[in-house]
């Protein structure tokens, strides 16, 4: 039973809105474009991850998806799925990579060797990943009062083109192809029978583990040292990409194509929350949205129904 959904990540958000945001001939555009399909592909690995999941019975796990938690000493883990039961918990890392892999066990490394003998290139070992998150788990429950669980991990291979070479019993003890997913939890479900959490506890554990989760904010613009003043201003037109759209009562008009909308607005407030921030001002979002006067941007925030604090000339708005 699903008890919390997948989601896009902060980060994932943060650089969609950016390749919205930011000219195609920015300086930093290439490295934001690279950084932005890693993290896109990675969460498609982990919703085609998901499909998978669907074979497991429904009453035997609670399933806890894109999840971030804080250990006792104050350093975050993200995992994309946490499988709790009764007798133990699985956490369950997806990797979207393609080409022919390696787990080098010796030197605690991921390799990938490069068609047309290009090489090999040396990537981060999600296994040593997968064994810092089992302990910092481990630390996290009795931090919060719960017994010792057994925690086992894997990791699912969910590139459809990636192969595996020099493999050992060791290694696919704690790798799988996605395809065989619901097997590998199946003969980890074998191996722990014991009971370690009533019904009751094990709900309990889950709504904490929910409450306690703590969605990364990552701050683009200071973490690539770019201005607010480098970003393209206005609503962007979803048909042509060209900006700023102008605003005629309740609708948003697009000179270059021809194109209108109701709501391609809610975009761009989205695109100012990730990147700029939740809390505006009349003067930032007039700058923002380049909107024609401090009057027109005050009727259109008073359109949004937008919480808001403070009088007339000092108010913020906070978007939704």
């Amino acid at each position: 039973m699903i008890k919390k959904q997948r989601e896009k990540s902060h980060r994932l958000l943060t650089h969609e809105a950016a390749m919205r945001r930011i000219p195609k001939n920015h300086s930093k555009y290439p490295m934001l474009e690279k950084e932005h399909g890693k993290l896109f592909y990675g969460h498609k690995g982990e919703e085609a991850m998901d499909y998978f999941l669907t074979f497991l019975p429904d009453n035997e796990y609670l399933i806890l998806n894109s999840l971030r938690l804080e250990d006792p000493k104050g350093r975050y883990f993200q995992m994309d799925t946490v499988l709790l039961s009764q007798t133990h918990c699985i956490i369950v890392d997806s990797k979207y990579i393609n080409g022919v892999l390696e787990f080098d066990e010796q030197a605690n490394q991921l390799l990938r060797h490069l068609p047309d003998n290009g090489g090999i290139e040396k990537l981060s070992d999600p296994i040593s990943q997968m064994a810092r998150q089992r302990h910092q788990l481990a630390l996290w429950f009795d931090k919060h009062g719960f017994p010792p669980i057994p925690i086992a991990s894997l990791i699912a291979l969910t590139h459809t083109s990636a192969t595996l070479i020099k493999t050992t019993p060791s290694i696919m003890k704690k790798v799988t192809f996605q395809t065989n997913l619901p097997n590998r939890i199946k003969e980890i479900n074998g191996i722990h029978t014991h009971e370690k959490l009533c019904k009751k506890n094990l709900q309990k554990l889950s709504k904490l583990m929910i409450k306690k989760h703590t969605p990364d904010k990552f701050n683009l613009l200071v973490n690539y040292k770019i201005p607010p003043q480098e970003l393209i201003l206005g609503v962007i037109c979803t048909s042509c990409t060209s900006a700023p759209m102008q605003k005629k009562r309740s609708t948003w008009y697009c000179f270059k194509c021809g194109a209108s909308s109701k709501v391609t607005h809610l975009e761009a407030l989205l695109d100012h929350k990730l990147l700029l921030g939740e809390i505006v001002t009349n003067k930032e979002i007039r700058w923002f949205l380049q909107l024609p006067s401090p009057t027109a941007t005050s009727k259109y925030l008073s359109s949004l129904n937008l919480r808001f604090e403070g009088d007339y000339k000092g108010r913020k708005y906070f978007l939704k």
